[in-house]
């Protein structure tokens, strides 16, 4: 598994919340909406205004793949005052609770 993290910076702390919603509402955040992507985590700082938008892939080569989308999609999400960063790695270790099955 690879994961691509997208830092967000710039944003006004107060202005958190929109942007945060822009960026949930045109990234994309479900299994099955972009060919490889196995999920997406959205971290926030909520007193700098930072985002940090994690994507997990199945393949280093989907995740390079769908690196020409991704570039367009950062530029749609992006306000005046925000800049991206990103960077990619390979996903060593992912342990996540599992919830219980409802009965």
């Amino acid at each position: 598994m690879f994961a691509r993290l997208t830092r967000y910076e710039g944003a006004s702390p107060d202005a958190i919340e929109d942007a945060l919603e822009t960026k949930k509402r045109v990234l994309p955040t479900e299994h099955g909406q972009t060919e490889g992507m196995k999920g997406t985590v959205f971290l926030v700082d909520r007193e700098s205004g930072a985002i940090v938008v994690m994507s997990l892939w199945e393949s280093a080569e989907a995740m390079s793949a769908s690196e020409g989308d991704a570039a367009r999609i950062r530029a749609d999400v992006m306000s005046a005052s925000e800049t991206a960063s990103v960077e990619n790695y390979e996903v060593a270790i992912f342990a996540v609770e599992q919830t219980p099955p409802v009965q």
